[in-house]
């Protein structure tokens, strides 16, 4: 392993970003490097990474999934080389939007043409038949619910699928951050923003007076908040959580950011979807 490479490592696992498959970093590549992060879940490649090896070395590698995101310099980088690598790196910076950009431009084409051509989802599929939930402005294709990633424009960037067993697979490649998937509701209520689509269902049920999104998953409950309260200035926000330890800890930020409530289940391990249908 090159010297270069074992720093990279090291600097990513200073911050948790641990690639599961080391050989998947590599310096010069054309396009950006996507690999799975340890502890994620299995198939997912929320990781990210792009670098060069010659002078001055640079990089910038991050998560999808927690939004962060870090510049890498190697170890004794000389005084002459910082002007260089910094110029290196905000280039870096720029091409990887541009990438992402023109990515998840392509994605957003396929899935709203896809989302579109389905039809609604039929309420015995058997993850809601699991879940005890109607299936709120869901597609199907084949056995999966197809779910509308989408801005509150209702401008679909991406789509989430679920297998009957409830497996969730997102559109490769396809935008989240900020996004969210609308179920319904009284758009003159409360916002009910809550993590995944069967919560965000039975919250649907529960409270008919509300408008209800999901946010996808914990860590995408600020940006939805946030985006939802730059486009409901005056709107009452709910953060719905789920009670466990990343759950609360992310709804809470999110209900702190955009001065909104939190509503948490009474019993610790529980979702709104476990708690609402319990006994149903």
């Amino acid at each position: 392993m090159s010297d270069l490479l074992t720093q990279i490592l090291a600097d990513m696992a200073s911050v948790g970003i641990v690639p599961t498959d080391p050989g998947a970093i590599q310096f010069d590549t054309k396009e950006i490097i996507r690999f799975h992060v340890a502890g994620d879940k299995p198939g997912t490649r929320n990781g990210w990474w792009k670098g060069y090896s010659d002078h001055p070395p640079a990089g910038i590698f991050g998560s999808w999934k927690t939004g962060a995101k870090h510049a890498w310099r190697p170890d004794q980088l000389e005084d002459a080389h910082c002007g260089p690598w910094r110029d290196r790196i905000e280039a870096l910076k720029r091409q990887r939007e541009a990438e992402m950009f023109c990515a998840q431009a392509e994605v957003a084409d396929r899935a709203r043409k896809r989302f579109m051509a389905l039809p609604e989802a039929l309420a015995d599929h058997p993850y809601c038949r699991k879940k005890q939930i109607t299936p709120h402005g869901a597609r199907q294709d084949g056995n999966l619910l197809v779910l509308a990633i989408q801005d509150w424009q209702g401008v679909i960037h991406s789509l989430q699928t679920i297998t009957p067993s409830g497996r969730k697979m997102m559109a490769k490649g396809g935008r989240k951050k900020g996004l969210h998937i609308h179920v319904g509701g009284n758009p003159d209520g409360r916002l009910l923003i809550c993590e995944g689509y069967a919560t965000a269902c039975s919250l649907a049920d529960a409270y008919q007076d509300d408008e209800v999104i999901a946010a996808i998953d914990a860590y995408n409950m600020r940006p939805v908040a946030l985006a939802s309260r730059a486009y409901f200035p005056d709107r009452e926000i709910v953060l719905a959580a789920d009670h466990d330890e990343t759950g609360i800890r992310c709804a809470t930020a999110a209900a702190k950011a955009v001065q909104g409530a939190l509503l948490i289940p009474p019993e610790p391990g529980l979702d709104w979807n476990d708690y609402l249908t319990r006994g149903a």
